[in-house]
């Protein structure tokens, strides 16, 4: 019966009141009252069996679970510290005092192209 516990309490104590008293209206003897309470009590006890069995029970909050703490995976290639280059590795520097065949070889002229030299002819 869906409303809960409080109108199905009041129909079942109604049911067992009215089968004692429709009992002592029949004239039956006193212990023949008491057994047909005790039936009807009975019947409402496998009622209420029944409905707590098809009752849904509540289940246990679900606790969520422990975050894991994975490693964390290197990717890619390792990270080198730069090393420390001489001052003297680019003598091309405009603080190097190099003027030799050492800068000539970290020189290089590009020529242009024949249609864009200058004319030599005086016009």
């Amino acid at each position: 019966m869906p409303g809960g516990f409080a109108p199905r309490f009041a129909i079942e104590a109604g049911f067992l009141i009215l089968l004692g008293v429709g009992a002592g209206i029949a004239d039956l003897r006193t212990q023949v009252i008491l057994v047909v309470v005790a039936g009807g009590w009975v019947l409402v006890s496998l009622i209420e069996l029944s409905i707590w069995r098809t009752e849904g029970r509540t289940a246990s909050p679900r606790v969520a679970p422990v975050p894991v703490e994975e490693p964390e995976l290197e990717v890619g290639w390792p990270i080198a510290e730069p090393e420390e280059e001489e001052d003297e590795a680019y003598p091309l520097r405009r603080d190097a005092d190099v003027r030799d065949a050492e800068a000539e070889e970290y020189t290089r002229v590009i020529a242009a192209p024949e249609s864009a030299k200058p004319n030599d002819d005086p016009q």
